[in-house]
């Protein structure tokens, strides 16, 4: 077994729930499907990086209180708290907390392009000494946080403006008060607003599917690659990971 746990972060495909943001350039059942085909091709591309023994799987699943986790041939676990913060102490804490765990991850499930090198980065970059790496997103939030399962405090995670651009400043505010090294991954953007939608359907039209054929089949389906090959102006310069 890997000494390395990660744990992404996702919730069940139902309409109106997830993607919330993207529902009026999207019907909800849209939005849905959307927000499966980001989970599918990234699990994809996760599933490999497990096999090849790079590090330990798992779903962490928000989910309503009469909800049971969701069977699948992952294992899967539920977010308990209150807000975010508390659900990420409470899962990276549980993992962190067995006898084997070298290094623990919370990855968002908004990245369906991620690099699995960015993973396997992280992870590195903690056994190599680090306490926390983060990887920033354009919008001030982090799409990744790695630590040393000594490092994860529930102080990390509290009173934070979670879905703000002050996330991830107050996050390495918290860093320097609890004497944590941090080290940065890349910059990258979420794909939750129409615009960034916009900008990946830019990148899949001139690049392909970027290892994501679910979500390129999808976007093609609603018309999404043809209007951006039709009108370049609509073309937003940028990664998505």
């Amino acid at each position: 077994m890997s000494a390395r746990r990660l744990l992404l972060f996702t919730k069940p495909a139902r309409e109106g729930r997830v993607k919330t943001r993207l529902i009026g350039d999207l019907t909800p059942a849209q939005a849905a499907a959307l927000h499966t085909a980001f989970l599918d091709d990234l699990l994809d591309r996760l599933r490999k990086g497990e096999r090849e023994g790079g590090f330990e799987l798992r779903l962490a699943w928000a989910l309503d209180a009469e909800e049971a986790v969701p069977a699948g041939p992952l294992s899967g676990v539920r977010q308990e708290g209150s807000d975010l913060g508390e659900r990420l102490y409470r899962t990276l804490s549980g993992a962190a907390a067995e006898a084997e765990a070298g290094a623990v991850m919370a990855l968002g499930s908004d990245h369906p392009t991620l690099e699995l090198e960015l993973v396997h980065r992280a992870f590195e970059r903690v056994e190599a000494g680090a306490d926390v790496v983060l990887g920033p997103a354009e919008d001030g939030g982090y799409y990744l946080i790695a630590l040393d399962p000594r490092a994860v405090a529930p102080r990390l995670f509290e009173g934070i403006a979670w879905s703000t651009d002050q996330v991830l400043a107050a996050t390495l505010d918290r860093c320097r008060e609890l004497g944590l090294s941090v080290e940065l991954l890349p910059e990258a953007s979420d794909v939750d607003t129409p615009e960034d939608l916009r900008r990946l359907a830019a990148r899949m039209a001139a690049e392909g599917d970027l290892g994501c054929p679910r979500t390129h089949a999808l976007l093609a389906s609603l018309g999404y690659l043809q209007s951006e090959i039709q009108n370049p102006k609509s073309k937003i310069e940028g990664v998505v990971a």
